[in-house]
C-alpha cells in the first residue's frame, strides 16, 4: 500500500501558497483489452473449409475435377485478396486513427493543464505582491480582494474549458458533416 499522505513541514510551499507542480500521485493508466483470436472458432472454420472442399472433390465427376479444382484455387485466391484489404487494411486505419485521437487529446489536456498552472502562478504572484504591499489595516479589504479574485480566476477557467469544450465539438461536427469529395 503506497502512503499518500503529506507532511506540510517538508513542503517546499509556504502555508496558503498555491503550487503549479504536477502532482506527484497519479491514477495508473489503464490499458484497452488486446486483440484476442478465438481459436476454437479459427480452426473450426479452418477444418470445415477442408471438408467441403474435399466433399466437394468427391461429389464432382472425374472428369470435371480440373475445373473443380481451378474454381477452387480461384475461390480461394479471391478470398485471401479481401481478407488482405478488408480485414488488415481497415484494421490498420482504425488503429492509426484511435492513436491519432487519442494523442490529440492528449495534448490538448496538456496544454490546458499548462495554461491553467500559468494562470494560478501569475494568480499566486499577483496576491502575494498584493499582500507584501498591505498594512495591517486593509487586511480585511484584502481578503475579500483576495476571495473575488480567487472566484474570478475560477470562473473564467471555467468558462474557457467550457468554451473550448464547445469549440472542438463544433469542429468535430463540421468534419463528421462535411461531405468527402
Amino acid at each position: 500500500m503506497v502512503d499518500t499522505s503529506v507532511d506540510a513541514r517538508g513542503s517546499r510551499t509556504k502555508a496558503g501558497m498555491v503550487t503549479t507542480e504536477p502532482a506527484e500521485a497519479t491514477a495508473s493508466e489503464t490499458r484497452p483489452p488486446g486483440f484476442h483470436i478465438r481459436w476454437g472458432w479459427f480452426l473450426g472454420c479452418i477444418a470445415a473449409g477442408l471438408v467441403a472442399i474435399v466433399i466437394g472433390w468427391f461429389v464432382a465427376a472425374p472428369a470435371g475435377r480440373i475445373n473443380y479444382l481451378t474454381g477452387l484455387l480461384l475461390n480461394v485466391g479471391t478470398t485471401l485478396l479481401l481478407l488482405g484489404i478488408v480485414v488488415l487494411l481497415e484494421r490498420r486505419i482504425v488503429d492509426n486513427a484511435v492513436r491519432k485521437f487519442r494523442n490529440a487529446a492528449e495534448e490538448a489536456r496538456g496544454r490546458m493543464r499548462d495554461d491553467f498552472r500559468i494562470q494560478v502562478q501569475d494568480f499566486s504572484d499577483r496576491v502575494s505582491a498584493e499582500w507584501a504591499t498591505a498594512s495591517p489595516e486593509d487586511v480585511d479589504a484584502m481578503k475579500e480582494r483576495t476571495k473575488r479574485l480567487s472566484k474570478e480566476l475560477a470562473d473564467s477557467y471555467s468558462r474557457e474549458l467550457a468554451d473550448s469544450y464547445v469549440d472542438e465539438t463544433l469542429e468535430a461536427r463540421d468534419v463528421d458533416e462535411t461531405p468527402e469529395r
